[in-house]
């Protein structure tokens, strides 16, 4: 017997035997050591997954701390990488519901359950995330993904222009999967007019890396499916910039009833007044509510379209359109509405020598 081999029975006789905890995993039973956990997450973890050593360790943890956020991040990442991804998804929701936070867990646990195609979950996760952040954006582009996957098209329209409306940045950085799902939901509704208007103010925040032949085919493709095109000829609308605040005053008509609007480029819709709206014979049934967000802070509207709306030569039909309940001084004396990109985006629009010129698009 060699020398080597009596040493190494040598220290397996005098080496202290395995605590059982530091090896429980192995022995002891999940669903007894870990019942109050679960039953903290809605989630029961096959044996499999539970004796997982990192899935117990980080179960461990969530039993001496439930509220762990460390804990619930790691675990939910290990059963997604184990295969158990529902489980991940519940346990991520449930944990916020018991504690309050990170709503991060509700972001993740939405992706998992729409690559699952489980929009009914996705839904409820999600409009937890709405409830829980009123005004965060990912919050309401994830609950119109799953609004459109359960075919609520009109309820994910107003999630996916509330998405843009609330996002705190350069709009331009805006990822397009939220104008090509708006533009989606519209065409799928059939309303082609108003399914090009995403597609162009996606293109107006970047035209210069994003007015290409393959945008202007999209947008083409929805016109002319929608019959959109008021005219084919070329016309352009020159309007003065006046006061400090460069503010340009226009007269456009809705619907053939005349009003006076402040011409934006910075608000997402054309926006108008109810009383103006209820002349104009702009239909609000079935409208929903939208949040925008204004020069004033948010505000609250009615998501309808005016079936057609002149600048000068320039015309529109089908374009999306807000209706405010708004104090009559709101957008200024004697003002009507906000002319926005809803209208403009189907134009080019520039800013040169104190004027703002509006004309028809050239093709590519």
């Amino acid at each position: 017997m060699s020398k080597r081999f009596l040493l190494i029975v040598l220290l397996l006789l005098v080496a202290p035997p395995l605590d059982r905890a530091s090896a429980g995993y192995l022995d002891e039973n999940p669903d007894e050591v870990f019942a109050a956990v679960y039953e903290r997450l809605g989630v029961r973890l096959p044996e499999r997954a539970a004796r997982d050593a990192f899935v117990w360790l980080r179960l461990e943890e969530l039993k001496r701390e439930p509220c762990d956020q460390k804990s619930i991040e790691d675990l939910a990442a290990a059963l997604d990488k184990l295969g158990y991804r529902r489980e991940a998804a519940e346990g991520q929701l449930n944990f916020v519901r018991k504690c309050g936070a990170p709503t991060a867990a509700l972001h993740r646990s939405v992706n998992i359950y729409l690559k699952l195609t489980d929009f009914p979950k996705a839904f409820e996760a999600a409009d937890e995330f709405v409830r829980r952040e009123p005004t965060n954006h990912n919050a309401r582009y994830l609950r119109g993904v799953a609004l459109e996957g359960l075919g609520e098209l009109r309820r994910a329209l107003v999630d996916y222009a509330e998405a843009v409306e609330l996002f705190n940045g350069d709009r331009k950085s805006i990822s397009s999967s939220v104008f090509l799902r708006e533009a989606g939901v519209y065409a799928a509704l059939g309303q082609y007019c108003e399914a090009a208007t995403p597609i162009m103010t996606w293109v107006a925040l970047d035209p210069v890396s994003r007015d290409t032949s393959r945008s202007q085919k999209m947008i083409n493709d929805y016109e002319q499916r929608g019959n959109c095109a008021a005219s084919k000829e070329f016309h352009a609308e020159r309007f003065p910039v006046r006061g400090q605040k460069n503010v340009v005053l226009v007269k456009a008509e809705i619907n053939g009833v005349r009003g006076t609007f402040i011409l934006d480029t910075g608000a997402s819709y054309l926006s108008m007044k109810a009383e103006f709206a209820e002349r104009a014979k702009i239909s609000l049934d079935g409208a929903n509510e939208i949040m925008l967000a204004t020069a004033n802070g948010l505000a609250k509207g009615r998501l309808s379209k005016a079936g057609k709306v002149q600048l000068g030569k320039l015309e529109a039909v089908n374009v999306p359109a807000v209706v405010q309940k708004t104090e009559s001084a709101s957008y200024g004396s004697n003002v009507d509405g906000l002319l926005g990109m809803s209208f403009l985006a189907r134009f080019e629009v520039q800013m040169a020598g104190g004027f703002i010129e509006v004309r028809t698009r050239r093709p590519k």
